[in-house]
């Protein structure tokens, strides 16, 4: 039990290490974008990670079951399309939005699981949805908007990359649950979206930006490094492994801290002005994102109290 005990809080600290990283990730990655192309920072920082978790666990990566590989590639695709439009969104807003936004994920997953499982969402579900549309609405209409950014869209797009981060933790459950090594996701996962992200930039901004926007200097390389180990190798890997000692509650309630620490960072660096309908947006979504997950269900606390003794 002790034993059980101490693996689950280390999952917790693991879960506690990726929110922290991904919440400082919105500030760096904007920095970053606003001078190299965005799909190409992102595809270069997992290449590099994959190289790097190849070349720790080599031996284990080389005996790889197809199956296990098959897995890794539904994860990275799925990871690849949430990073593209989180990416794409966040030119046209502010970290700490595209933060907020992104942390949705937690709502959406009961609502997907319905649309494959034919279950229905609980009524605290229901609740948090409702909490979450009034709190984007006030985001929405909270009168800020930087030079250049079109909120619309890029916070359109950030709801989008939530689905996909919704699926990206339905599908680790999923996997894991039926035996899958953490360690070979993980490196499938890397080389795949890395691969998809690259393939991306080529394609859309290699024909705009030109050859000249890819040449990066010793800060950008630094961010870039920052992205690479701490964000993507050190957060993705701590996610996975966390998750294998967290029940899926405890690790979406930690996972949505993501939104607060990016917030924090948005606010350090003067990316967000904060006024009072954006900060009542912001504690909305956050106690719906809470409410979500600590499953408060008025109903079910009107019949246990109505309940004859």
């Amino acid at each position: 039990m002790e034993k059980s005990k101490k693996l689950n809080l280390i999952g917790q600290l693991l879960l506690l290490f990726a929110t922290l990283a991904w919440g400082s990730s919105f500030v760096v990655l904007k920095q970053t974008i606003e001078s190299v192309p965005g799909f190409y920072v992102i595809g270069v920082r997992f290449v590099i990670a994959g190289l790097i978790t190849t070349a720790l666990f080599f031996k284990k990566v080389i005996a790889m079951p197809r199956r296990t590989l098959v897995n890794g590639v539904i994860l990275g695709v799925t990871v690849a399309l949430a990073y593209f439009t989180q990416t794409w969104g966040l030119k046209y807003t502010t970290p700490s939005r595209n933060a907020f936004l992104t942390a949705l994920y937690c709502i959406m997953c009961p609502f997907i699981l319905w649309i494959f499982l034919k279950k229905p969402p609980k009524l605290y579900n229901v609740i948090s949805a409702v909490l979450c549309i009034v709190g984007i609405g006030l985001i929405s209409f909270s009168g800020q908007k930087a030079e250049g950014e079109n909120l619309l869209l890029g916070d359109g797009l950030t709801l989008i990359c939530a689905v996909f981060y919704s699926l990206q933790i339905i599908f680790i459950d999923k996997f894991q649950g039926e035996g899958n090594d953490a360690v070979h996701l993980i490196v499938v996962q890397f080389f795949v979206v890395g691969i998809i992200l690259l393939i991306a930039s080529l394609c859309l901004e290699l024909p705009v930006s030109g050859a000249q926007a890819y040449k990066m200097d010793l800060e950008q390389w630094l961010k870039v490094g920052y992205l690479t180990l701490f964000c993507t190798l050190g957060a993705q890997s701590a996610q996975i492994i966390g998750q294998k000692y967290t029940s899926a509650n405890q690790s979406a309630i930690i996972l949505s801290l993501e939104a607060v620490f990016g917030m924090v960072f948005s606010l350090i660096f003067r990316y967000e002005r904060l006024n009072l309908m954006l900060a009542i947006g912001f504690v909305i979504i956050f106690i719906a994102i809470m409410n979500s997950e600590l499953r408060f269900d008025p109903l079910a606390l009107l019949k246990k109290r109505n309940k004859p003794n």
